[in-house]
């Protein structure tokens, strides 16, 4: 009996053994061959945990409500698993190509760079609990090349994109400075409503009412010469902020954006009431540029975007790459980085 128990427990070890060493092999299997070079799962690891980390900031707000995972959830007929997978395996692919030609091209990173590589690695392993550590495998070395490997592969982006010559002037001239005018106000606020689970729901009609007597009394208080920090304590419940926008925003009530229009830099407006509640609006700057400058920036950045697009084509016309999708495909990412 005490040989069976024992053979028994030998069996067990065995098989818990060969477990052990076959997950070890499929870790080290090649998911990515470029040229000579073979990348594993641990070539891998950055990116899974990143969009791990997205999985669990959707599950915590959107599980629950539609009653599925994310890895489940279906956009144009293919789960977020298969929409993470092919982005993953462009991005590896994508900063391995470019890392490998920064170096071919002579491009290093400084003393700096690699300091900032090893700082970031710091502060996201900080961030994760034991229990993440250990179960994605992550190490402070997996980060730090990874990191490596993106500051290398950013530095000959913007190397190459810097020496593209677009013309400027002609994509400012495809935008309208009067979509991208932007209204830079200050405002005082009395809430009538509150959103409840994407519901709005107004307040009683005495609390309505004392909340319409408030603003009257702060309107006239303005009227007379006192500005928003002079009125600000002389009325429990009233807010102060900042808010700017461009007309087509979302951020700003219909009519607070239509109140804003017909303001001079430093008007005040009447009161003006929305479904959330009555507004004093201060008006700061009635035709700020900076909206303006970041969309036209944007667009010249996209133009040299759509060049590096076909400078990457290229680069991949000289490397012998080779996915092995069988393996890729079989890989379950909740697994690999957590306890799915």
């Amino acid at each position: 009996m005490v040989r069976k128990q024992i053979a028994y427990i030998i069996l067990v070890f065995l098989i818990l053994n060969l477990s052990f060493v076959f997950s070890a092999c499929k870790k080290n299997h090649t998911i990515v061959q470029i040229d000579h070079d073979k990348l594993t799962l641990k070539d891998f690891l950055f990116d899974i945990y990143i969009i791990e980390q997205d999985r669990k900031i959707w599950n915590e707000k959107y599980k629950e409500i539609l009653g599925t995972d994310y890895w489940d959830y279906e956009f144009n007929g293919m789960t977020m698993e298969q929409i993470s997978k092919n982005t993953i395996m462009a991005k590896v692919v994508y900063h391995e190509i470019l890392s490998r030609q920064a170096k071919k091209e002579g491009y290093t990173l400084n003393k700096v760079e690699l300091a900032d590589s090893e700082a970031n690695a710091d502060k996201l392993l900080s961030s994760m609990s034991d229990k993440d550590i250990n179960n994605s495998g992550i190490t402070r070395d997996v980060l730090i090349k990874s990191y490596n490997k993106l500051a290398l592969a950013d530095k000959y982006y913007s190397a190459i994109t810097s020496g593209f010559k677009v013309d400027e002037e002609a994509i400012k001239s495809t935008i309208d400075p009067e979509e991208y005018r932007e209204y830079v106000t200050e405002c005082l606020y009395i809430p009538t409503a509150e959103v409840n689970s994407g519901r709005i729901i107004s307040y009683g009609e005495s609390e309505i009412k004392e909340a319409y007597d408030n603003i009257l009394y702060i309107m006239r208080l303005i009227q007379n010469g006192n500005d928003f920090d002079t009125v600000l304590d002389t009325v429990d419940g009233i807010m102060h902020y900042k808010r700017s926008f461009i007309l087509s925003d979302s951020t700003a009530e219909k009519e607070y954006k239509e109140a804003v229009r017909n303001l001079d830099n430093g008007d005040y407006s009447d009161v003006i009431t929305t479904q959330f509640g009555y507004y004093i609006i201060h008006m700061l700057d009635n035709n700020s540029t900076v909206r303006y400058e970041e969309a036209t920036e944007r667009a010249v950045m996209n133009e040299k975007a759509a060049l590096f697009e076909i400078h990457y084509e290229k680069l991949l016309q000289d490397y012998d790459i080779k996915i092995n999708s069988e393996y890729w495909d079989s890989i379950d990412l909740g697994s690999v980085t957590s306890e799915g």
